[in-house]
């Protein structure tokens, strides 16, 4: 056997070569692969203020669908010209009768594939991640930008090959979020999920239907800094909602956040670490988009702006999976730190004019239809109705019940005293 290896390597010793290279080349996206995208969210975050390549790492990771793309494209090339090589070897050496030889470059050759371009890589990759992604990261993005020249061929080639061969093929009919609220409803049948894993569910189908005005932290109910800031600045404590809304000097424009909840502090960069970009959103936007711009562009604040472009509001992160997970969602209690309903007697309320219109009704059991209110929230119903700014003693009706305010501050802060009318009426005839 020594004897035919020896004597046939100047049939194998070059094809050999380029599968040690290519075996190389695909551990090198295998692992390249597998520790980028074993990065943490906070590992992210501290790349956004690092070195260059670890902004070029953020980069690349901020259009995951395109990395991955070039990865498994390339790998996949490696691989195919493996494995055609490998088989052009093996039919040489059959041909000059070196059987055994081939036999064993096959199977080595495969072998090593498996452990050299797939396993010891991708072990690597996940015990040093970032380590490996500053290492690969340059390499990696001359590979993603070739590919992006190639992509609009394939494209073509494959929007060709779908007329030609598959004209016909039509789209699913889309399954609306009511089709699938009706599955949970009917899955609810079954003692597998309880209550409140079906609220959840609710909570999240929700979401394509709320808009982020009415879920959102209205301008005046956050802490906003103008840069440079101190720690002096915040209060030298942890601001409500755990951020800080950066503004322009003079202005309520938004233009960054201090997210100071689960961040890694820098000693170096002081406050700065906490600092991130916003994304902004205009206020008619659904909620369900919002989470998914903040996790696509990896941040926790989204500045809510109106038609003119200017900053009526900010959602957080926490403001959504709040939404999601508690049981009974309210902004008004997530922005007071308390009950904004009361129940101070039998049907008789204290209401906070922060209070969502959709909140009330699901607490005093009132059908809701969204589309059919112009108002988001009880302060904004008043205004609607009153055509004024609310005044103490104004009173309006909905919905079968009376709201009486009965406290303002500045226009800001509206309380308002709810109950029905059936009730009001049969107090008044007592009264008199």
């Amino acid at each position: 056997m020594l004897h035919d290896v020896l004597n046939s390597i100047s049939l194998w010793l070059p094809g050999v070569s380029l599968m040690l290279i290519l075996t190389v080349v695909s551990g090198f996206f295998s692992g390249s692969e597998t520790a980028l995208f074993s990065l943490s969210r906070d590992d992210l975050h501290r790349f956004r203020t690092g070195s260059r390549a670890e902004l070029q790492i953020f980069s690349l990771l901020s259009h995951p669908t395109r990395l991955l793309t070039a990865i498994l494209f390339w790998n996949l090339v490696v691989n195919l010209s493996y494995f055609a090589i490998s088989v052009v070897l093996a039919r040489r050496l059959m041909n000059a009768e070196f059987q055994g030889v081939a036999w064993g470059i096959s199977l080595a050759g495969v072998t090593s594939l498996i452990l050299f371009g797939e396993v010891i890589p991708k072990s690597l990759a996940v015990a040093f991640p970032r380590r490996i992604s500053q290492m690969v990261i340059w390499p990696l993005s001359v590979s993603v930008r070739l590919l992006d020249r190639i992509i609009p061929m394939l494209q073509i080639t494959t929007r060709g090959l779908q007329r030609g061969f598959w004209s016909d093929l039509k789209e699913e009919t889309i399954l609306d979020a009511d089709d699938l609220e009706k599955a949970v409803d009917l899955s609810s049948q079954s003692s597998e999920m309880i209550a409140h894993e079906r609220s959840i569910l609710h909570h999240i189908l929700d979401l394509s239907e709320i808009v982020v005005e009415e879920i959102m932290r209205p301008r005046g109910t956050y802490i906003t800094v103008s840069e440079p800031v101190s720690w002096q600045d915040l209060g030298q404590k942890m601001p409500a909602g755990g951020f800080a809304a950066i503004v322009e000097s003079g202005t309520d424009q938004v233009s960054g956040a201090f997210w100071l909840t689960d961040t890694i502090y820098n000693a170096k960069q002081e406050l700065e670490s906490f600092r991130e970009s916003v994304i902004f959103l205009p206020w008619c936007a659904h909620a369900a988009v919002a989470l998914d711009a903040m996790r696509t562009q990896l941040c926790h604040v989204a500045a809510i702006v109106d038609e003119y472009g200017q900053t009526v509001g900010v959602l957080t992160q926490q403001d959504l999976l709040d939404t999601i997970f508690s049981s009974s969602p309210s902004r008004a209690r997530r922005i007071l730190n308390r009950e904004a309903v009361l129940e101070v007697d039998k049907n008789v309320y204290h209401l906070d004019g922060l209070t969502t219109l959709r909140y009330l009704a699901q607490y005093l059991n009132i059908e809701f239809d969204p589309e059919e209110e112009q108002s988001i929230t009880l302060a904004g119903l008043l205004h609607q109705k009153l055509k004024e700014f609310p005044k103490v003693g104004d009173e309006c009706v909905w919905k079968k019940w009376n709201f009486r305010v009965i406290e303002v501050k500045d226009h800001s802060r509206i309380r308002v005293l709810a109950e029905p009318v059936k009730q009001k009426r049969k107090a008044e005839k007592e009264k008199s």
